[in-house]
């Protein structure tokens, strides 16, 4: 009867749960700005193993309710022993985990990552309540009752796992301190009450375990004691709690929406987990003599070896096929370049331009619900600086391939919900048929996001460049490249050069190389610019900086702009080397230990580039630290400000902070006029052991094809 009750309670929760899980595909993939983005609108601009993983929830639903389906002839359509659909349910999320695991990894070389709710741990959070609600019903069973308690223990060990396993270079179990310290000095009693939730919230695997753990050694009264249903229902309903608080202040919208749903889909998840894990228990555990007819080897159907064998064979083969798809598109681009044209300078430098200022403009209108008077005319000039530069784009001799991916992009682009990877993919077709055709233009895409009284937007726009210089590079087996461009229109950029993962290449701007060495080579020229404004020792550091600028001058002279080239070359190549998933620098996880990812992230891989700038061969390595260091004593936050403190902290062996982050004007200028004056293969010797102590390897030399 027990074995019975077991079997149909897991089959009922396959129907709901699945049903669940199906609707997440209803649920806002992302949501921006208080706006929901949904997965069909985004799926075709995902990359293979990143589709999968959006669509993976939703299949592993169908395959719950295909699961938990019967006839009335048969106990199933496909899995009818209860122990194998217990099989069948458990291979279904760990290919989901799979699936999600390489997807996150794939996506992070697009030009949009997968959402945050995608990309976190759930197996061992999951883990602990399955665990903990399966092992107390089992131990009411005496068969099972072994069983039961090493799921309680296992129950224990999953949420020591996730509490003690780093991530991202620092233990959960420290940010919780951190947040307990938080709570406690609190000014206000609401943010304290508020903090206090999402404490708790974040404390609920342990005290599931713990309390799970107490049934270890006793049988509890009844089959489905209360942790049983504690372990299902205790976070979906904390989850619960703070959309109600939402929806009680006003903030009702699509977030609290989605953290319902989830919070719904938490408990679907977990209850059909606790059911297939003590349906497989209990099938193992119990003898089949004792097991009730039909539910036993009388039962029809895969045997659970057989169910088991292939459930392994299929997580498998999806392994290997998604590490497959999953494979990053190879860095390095061969473009040979042709002489440029006045009509092709026409084309890029002014109609593109004209036709996107038209068509922001004519968004902006669109927008605000004005589609008359100046909105008309802005989407009747839009249309006409479109077919002009489509014009003359499809005059030319080799302009047929860049006119019809000009031609998609200006028809695409009209679309005033497209994403942000469609337009991407959009500008790369441009580019891709610029250099098939020998053309030496390029078109770096980009998204703003904004909030405006019309609501939240993203304005798609590029930027015209001239491509001045395709150099190859090699490290190892692998290729890489950069583009010595010139901008062709007179906005103002604030960056020598850029790279992008998604682009097999990075860019440096010739114009602002140019510019930042003129600034640098007039006499009487300072560090900071706004050097005036700038007083105390502050100042006084500041003057260390000018007069090593100084020596630099007078020693590069007219070879100085060479020499800025040359370093931005290397730091954008190191990027590009690098890629998104360079390690955290345990340096970097203690200085910004509770800061976002996104800022860990940053710090850490622009310490890794400016390292490798300072190994350059055509720059001297003390160029780098006179750029660095004003940002280390003007600016109070940011990635240089990080990246100056711990760069100089890496070559001089000090700390020179006091207290986690504030920077000792005198420690760090003295640190820095003991730097400046090492000679320069020291100095690119100490900058590659530096390296290794961040990031753990050698830093690899890139040699020019």
């Amino acid at each position: 009867m027990f074995y019975r009750m077991s079997a149909e309670r897991l089959r009922a929760r396959c129907l709901w749960s699945g049903l669940a899980l199906a609707l997440s595909a209803l649920v806002p993939y992302e949501v921006a700005y208080g706006h929901g983005i949904f997965v069909w609108s985004v799926l075709p601009e995902l990359a293979p193993a990143a589709q999968v993983a959006a669509l993976a929830p939703a299949i592993a639903g169908l395959w719950l309710l295909f699961l938990g389906a019967r006839t009335e002839r048969r106990a199933g359509l496909l899995v009818e022993r209860p122990t194998s659909r217990a099989i069948a349910v458990l291979a279904a999320f760990v290919a989901v985990n799979v699936a999600v695991w390489i997807g996150r990894r794939s996506s992070a070389w697009d030009m949009l990552p997968l959402p945050d709710s995608l990309l976190t741990r759930p197996a061992p959070f999951l883990a602990v309540f399955a665990f903990t609600a399966a092992g107390v019903v089992l131990r009411f069973h005496a068969r099972a009752r072994r069983g039961g308690s090493a799921l309680l223990v296992a129950s224990l060990a999953a949420a020591l796992v996730f509490y003690l396993w780093p991530s991202r270079g620092e233990i959960p179990a420290q940010t919780i301190a951190r947040a307990a310290v938080l709570v406690a000095t609190l000014p206000d009693a609401r943010f304290q009450l508020g903090y206090g939730m999402v404490l708790l919230f974040v404390l609920g695997p342990l005290a599931i375990a713990l309390l799970g753990l107490a049934y270890a050694r006793r049988v509890p009264r009844r089959e489905h004691p209360g942790l049983a249903i504690a372990a299902v229902w205790a976070m979906p309903g904390l989850m619960l709690l703070f959309v109600y608080r939402a929806f009680l202040s006003g903030g009702w919208g699509v977030e609290a929406g989605t953290v319902a749903f989830f919070a719904l889909l938490l408990a679907a998840v977990v209850a059909v987990l606790a059911s297939a894990i003590e349906v497989l228990a209990l099938g193992v555990m119990v003898p089949e003599a004792e097991l009730e007819p039909g539910t036993g080897a009388s039962a029809g159907g895969a045997r659970p070896i057989v169910a088991a064998g292939a459930a392994a064979a299929s997580v498998a083969a999806l392994l290997v096929a998604l590490l497959v798809l999953g494979r990053p598109a190879p860095k390095g681009v061969d473009w040979k370049l042709g002489a440029p044209t006045a009509e092709w300078d026409k084309v890029y430098g002014e109609l593109l331009p004209s036709w996107e200022r038209a068509r922001i403009a004519r968004d902006a209108h669109a927008r605000s619900g004005r589609a008359q008077g100046t909105g008309a005319e802005a989407q009747v000039l839009t249309r006409a600086h479109s077919r002009e530069m489509l014009a003359v784009a499809r005059a030319q001799p080799d302009g047929k391939d860049v006119a019809a991916a000009l031609a998609t992009l200006a028809a695409q682009v009209d679309d005033l919900e497209l994403s942000g990877r469609a337009f991407g993919r959009l500008v790369a077709e441009a580019n891709d048929a610029a250099r098939r055709a020998g053309l030496g233009y390029y078109l770096d895409a980009a998204v703003n996001l904004s909030v405006s009284a019309d609501g939240a937007t993203r304005r798609f726009y590029t930027t015209p460049y001239r491509v001045k210089e395709v150099r190859a590079y090699r490290v190892g087996d692998d290729r890489f490249a950069t583009l010595l461009v010139e901008p062709m229109t007179d906005e103002r950029r604030v960056h020598l050069g850029f790279s992008r993962d998604q682009d097999p290449f990075a860019l440096v701007l010739g114009s602002e190389v140019r510019s930042y060495a003129e600034r640098f080579n007039q006499e009487g020229a300072t560090c900071h610019a706004a050097a005036d404004g700038v007083a105390g020792a502050r100042a006084g550091a500041l003057a260390r900086c000018d007069a090593a600028l100084a020596k630099l001058r007078e020693r590069l002279g007219s070879t100085l702009e060479r020499a800025v080239l040359a370093g931005t070359e290397r730091h954008e190549l190191q990027h590009q080397i690098d890629g998104p998933h360079l390690p955290l620098s345990p340096a970097v996880t203690e200085l910004l230990a509770g800061f976002s990812d996104e800022a860990q992230d940053r710090v850490s891989r622009e310490l890794s580039a400016y390292i490798a700038e300072m190994t350059a061969g055509d720059a001297p390595p003390q160029l780098t630290l006179v750029h660095l260091f004003p940002f280390g004593v003007v600016a109070r936050g940011g990635a240089e400000h990080r990246v100056a403190t711990l760069v100089l902290e890496t070559l001089s062996g000090k700390k020179l902070r006091f207290g986690a982050r504030q920077v000792d004007p005198e420690t760090y200028a003295q640190a820095f006029e003991e730097q400046v004056s090492r000679g320069d293969d020291e100095l690119r010797e100490a900058a590659r052991r530096g390296y290794r102590e961040h990031f753990g390897v050698d830093l690899q030399e890139p040699v020019r094809e």
